[in-house]
């Protein structure tokens, strides 16, 4: 079965589709070490190998949706895999969620209750603070 380049550069375009990519070629085993190749019997290896050719497969399918002069400088699709590695970290449910707006230093008070930003003798007449380097390092 073949894949046309237009479903496959309509694909790719996809952040939906780079997920699931991402989630493919994982379960295939290309992004993670899962036996070692000493010590295993010949037919685990068989099988793994098996699903890294699958994924490697899926990364050359989807690798057809990039355009012409990526496809020529990058045989191996190591860009289709950075795009899919990309969709997969950025994706809206990997987000962090802040639940308060992070505040500014220089908008908190002072022990002593003045603005960090008040214009005062240690400022200088900047609105910054100034200080000392601690003693003995003068």
């Amino acid at each position: 079965m073949s894949l046309a380049e237009t479903d496959a550069a309509f694909l790719i375009a996809r952040p939906e589709f780079r997920r699931f990519l991402h989630a493919a070629i994982q379960g295939a085993g290309l992004l993670g070490q899962q036996a070692m190749a000493s010590g295993a019997d010949s037919a685990l290896l068989a099988f793994l190998e098996g699903r890294r050719s699958l994924g490697f497969d899926l990364i050359a399918l989807a690798h057809r949706g990039q355009e012409q002069a990526v496809r020529s400088h990058d045989p191996l699709g190591l860009t289709t895999l950075q795009a899919v590695l990309d969709a997969a970290l950025c994706a809206k449910e990997n987000r962090l969620e802040r639940p308060h707006p992070r505040t500014r230093y220089d908008e908190l008070p002072d022990s002593d209750g003045a603005d960090a930003g008040a214009n005062d003798d240690a400022s200088g007449g900047t609105g910054q603070r100034r200080f000392a380097p601690p003693a003995g390092r003068r």
